[in-house]
C-alpha cells in the first residue's frame, strides 16, 4: 500500500548552487530548500510546456482573468453612469419639447448613419458645422 504524500527523491547540487538556494530561498516564500527546489522544478516545468504549447501557463491566464474582470466591472459601473445621466438627459428634453414621432425615427436614422461613419466618435463640434454646411448649401 503506498503513502499519500510527497516522495523522496536525490538530488545532488554544487556548494555554489546550494549556497545559492539558502540565499535566495526566503525571497519566494520557501521556508525550505525542498519548498525552494520543488517551486523552481514546477517552474521549470511550466516553461517547457509552455514552449510547446501554444495556451498560457495557470499564473499568467488567471492574472489576465483577474486584470479583465477588474476591467469588465470598471467598464459595467462607468457604462451604467452614462446611461443614467443619458436618460436623464433625455427626460429633460422630452419634458421641454413637443416632437413629432416621424421626426424622431428620422433623427434616429441620420444618427445611426453618423455614429456608423465616425466609427462611434461623435463631437458635437463637428455636428454643428455639418448642421451650418446644410443651411448654407441651402
Amino acid at each position: 500500500m503506498s503513502k499519500e504524500g510527497p516522495e523522496r527523491i536525490t538530488f545532488r547540487t554544487s556548494a555554489k548552487t546550494r549556497s545559492a538556494i539558502e540565499q535566495l530561498m526566503g525571497e519566494d516564500g520557501s521556508r525550505s530548500m525542498n519548498e525552494f527546489i520543488e517551486h523552481a522544478v514546477i517552474r521549470y516545468i511550466d516553461q517547457i510546456l509552455m514552449s510547446k504549447s501554444t495556451t498560457l501557463p495557470k499564473a499568467i491566464s488567471s492574472a489576465i482573468d483577474g486584470r479583465l474582470g477588474m476591467l469588465e466591472d470598471r467598464l459595467s459601473t462607468l457604462q451604467f453612469n452614462n446611461s443614467v445621466e443619458l436618460d436623464m438627459l433625455v427626460q429633460i428634453i422630452a419634458s421641454e419639447y413637443d416632437l413629432d414621432p416621424g421626426y424622431l425615427r428620422k433623427l434616429r436614422s441620420d444618427s445611426v448613419k453618423n455614429v456608423k461613419q465616425t466609427s462611434g466618435r461623435v463631437s458635437l463640434a463637428n455636428a454643428v458645422r455639418e448642421s451650418d454646411e446644410a443651411e448654407w448649401q441651402g
